[in-house]
């Protein structure tokens, strides 16, 4: 009996590996500049994410270029 392809889990694999590609990440515009920040708890961590997305509404939100 020949198992298809689609059976064989490790399959996806061995096709991926045979033909990468790597494809470009969408480019977007409207989002403020942020860096790494550490947070003592998740209230601090969601107070500002609310001050975060608070801007981005105001600025009319996150746009996709082309």
């Amino acid at each position: 009996m020949k198992i298809k392809k689609t059976d064989n889990y490790s399959a996806k694999v061995e096709i991926w590996i045979r033909d990468p590609k790597v494809y470009p990440l969408p480019k977007y515009s409207g989002l403020p500049k942020f860096g790494s920040r550490k947070f003592d708890s998740y209230k601090e961590f969601n107070a500002w994410k609310k001050i975060l997305l608070d801007e981005i509404a105001s600025c009319g939100g996150v746009r996709w270029k082309k």
